[in-house]
């Protein structure tokens, strides 16, 4: 499993600590995705270049899987919380890699390829901090 998507609760400690970092990671991964979003929407060109990987390889999922997680968190639901996991396991999986070679294939901004790689990482502490 590349990503850890189950988990066992800390015995003997509180979980308030890892309450705050699951947060941070949640708050840090709607930042890193809105700056891509940003990007892709100015110019739209982009849209239909690496954007469209981005977007449309599973489609929507990198829209869906953080308004999902947010619903997740709102609602409190633990299987809410599993599919946004795996949400996050194929896009890490599939999307980013894929949208990382369309973008060195276009010679896109080196700062945003650096924002997908932030977004992978960030992925995994969301899974790690989430399980």
């Amino acid at each position: 499993m590349l990503l850890k998507n189950h988990g066992k609760l800390p015995a003997k400690e509180s979980l308030n600590r890892w309450f705050v970092f699951y947060s941070l990671a949640f708050s840090l991964d709607i930042l890193f995705t809105l700056v891509f979003l940003v990007h892709i929407a100015n110019p739209i060109k982009n849209v239909w270049t690496f954007g469209f990987v981005f977007l449309f390889i599973q489609p929507g999922i990198t829209i869906i899987a953080p308004l999902w997680g947010f619903l997740a968190i709102a609602f409190g639901s633990a299987p809410m919380m599993k599919s946004y996991s795996n949400m996050n396991s194929s896009m890490v999986v599939i999307n980013y890699p894929l949208t990382i070679v369309a973008m060195v294939y276009m010679k896109g901004p080196t700062f945003y390829i650096f924002v997908i790689i932030l977004l992978m990482l960030n992925k995994v502490l969301v899974s790690f901090f989430g399980a």
